[in-house]
């Protein structure tokens, strides 16, 4: 059995416009992910022990049926990790953030659910920066809402990526809306 670390994310599309916006921020306060994963939420975070095939169809199985839906980001806000003194800057959702939820509880509501983190955090986010200080994170929030913040994008596909190291290589994408 492979020993990859596997996850599930979506990795939703947006306009131009707004995807160079969101990778400015990135390459700003978050330059290591910036440019080795498109900016995404994690619907299934890394486990091991699956093979990238078995992995990809418990999380295609999981979900046939689901159509594809708009997500709206709304707001940034600053989250520090308990025990970390480094905060990081998350851009959340005001519309797709129960389809986002939907989809993680149905994700871990099969084989995969031993595998859901205890303390993960439970509110569908895209990392723009993360490793700074409490108070530059608050202040690049207070700077990206003061300008007001509106970005429309679809979830269209789940990919499926391997990460190694700090190499992350998309492994497989899933459609939304295909039935099984």
């Amino acid at each position: 059995m492979s020993t990859d670390t596997l996850l599930a994310l979506i990795c939703p599309e947006f306009s131009l416009e707004d995807y160079e916006r969101i990778q400015h921020w990135r390459r700003a306060h978050d330059a290591v992910q910036a440019d080795q994963v498109l900016p995404h939420f994690t619907l299934v975070f890394p486990v091991s022990g699956w093979s990238p095939g078995a992995f990809a169809r418990e999380v295609e199985a999981r979900l046939a049926g689901h159509e594809p839906f708009e997500i709206v980001l709304s707001q940034a806000v600053s989250h520090q990790d308990s025990g970390s003194a480094d905060a990081m800057v998350w851009l959340v959702p005001s519309i797709g953030r129960e389809a986002l939820s939907g989809l993680q509880d149905r994700l871990y509501a099969g084989t995969l659910s031993a595998e859901r983190p205890a303390d993960e955090e439970g509110i569908p986010h895209i990392t723009i920066g993360r490793g700074l200080e409490a108070a530059a994170s608050q202040a690049l929030v207070k700077r990206i809402n003061a300008a007001g913040l509106e970005m429309r994008c679809t979830a269209s596909a789940v990919q499926i990526v391997r990460l190694k190291g700090e190499r992350v290589r998309t492994v497989e994408r899933i459609p939304l809306g295909r039935s099984r």
